[in-house]
């Protein structure tokens, strides 16, 4: 069956004029089947390292580091440009841990995503990604440090300003060889395979409380965006699940849940697309592909 499903996944790309590399990795929960193109090819992890830090949060809040209905008080040094609505408050509001991880996840929020990333520690986060296998992906950089790398500034330079960033990605591209884009551990990187397999360890409680799981899951499942893995379809599917863009690169990683079939994992990455809107519809394309070889036609 797979190499069907495959045949089917080539045609699409074939037929695609996004322009780029895209990488597949998918697992049946139920059966074990899986579906594999360009498993272990690295990408640009873009806004789906969110998943990893919340996943890291949670592990802390088992062990009694983080309480979170504890709140911070938002502050003008928090706001970071480019996706995302704490950036726009007025300094003084006060959200739980919670409510922050939450619009880290169904918004992507920037701001929200350095302040969980502080609050854990690059360290516990790269040490979360050892502990689950994840032997491809490297996470040093927060959203800050990747909006940086996309005009090749240097995010540690206390001159550089919330305003002059905002203003430098909004009148310009970011040229194909800038730092966002490497494929070094000194970048945010992973693998269609290490995605997998982060979302399968969210599914099976591993390292994780059943709490902490179900905490971990409902946020998931509460994401707004859902023009790529979700796009095609039907009604009452579930998909937990995290995107990630930067220029050329449409990701969607997640856990989808159909009502009367077998849950599964999907990772879909994809890289130096010219064309991003060609690559979006790639995405959603792959996932009914993948929807109907294990759960049914789609209307």
């Amino acid at each position: 069956m797979n190499s069907d499903v495959l045949q089917r996944i080539q045609s699409l790309i074939d037929k695609s004029p996004y322009g780029g590399t895209i990488g597949i990795a998918a697992r049946n929960f139920s059966s074990g089947d899986e579906i594999m193109l360009n498993p272990d090819t690295i990408f640009p992890t873009a806004s789906t390292f969110k998943t990893i830090l919340l996943y890291e949060l949670y592990r802390q809040v088992d062990l009694g580091k983080v309480d979170p209905s504890s709140r911070v008080i938002i502050e003008d040094r928090h706001r970071v440009p480019g996706s995302g609505v704490i950036q726009d408050f007025d300094a003084g509001a006060s959200l739980t841990i919670r409510d922050i991880a939450t619009l880290m996840m169904v918004i992507s929020d920037n701001a929200a995503t350095d302040i969980i990333y502080d609050l854990i520690g690059r360290d516990a986060i790269q040490q979360a990604v050892s502990d689950l296998g994840m032997a491809s992906t490297s996470i040093p950089l927060p959203t800050w440090g990747l909006l940086c790398g996309l005009q090749n500034l240097d995010p540690d330079d206390p001159s550089l300003t919330y305003e002059q960033v905002k203003k430098l990605l909004k009148s310009t591209d970011a040229p194909w060889d800038a730092n966002a884009f490497k494929e070094t551990p000194d970048n945010d990187i992973t693998t269609p395979r290490d995605m997998l397999r982060l979302h399968e360890a969210i599914e099976n409680g591993e390292g994780i409380s059943q709490s902490g799981r179900d905490a971990v899951l409902d946020i998931m499942k509460r994401q707004k965006l859902s023009e790529r893995i979700p796009a095609h379809l039907p009604t009452g599917v579930v998909c937990a699940h995290k995107t990630g863009s930067l220029r050329g690169v449409r990701n969607d990683v997640g856990i989808i849940y159909p009502p009367d079939g077998p849950a599964y994992a999907l990772a879909i990455l994809v890289k130096g697309a010219p064309d991003g809107v060609a690559g979006t519809r790639l995405v959603g394309d792959v996932s009914k592909v993948v929807y109907e070889s294990w759960v049914g036609p789609i209307a």
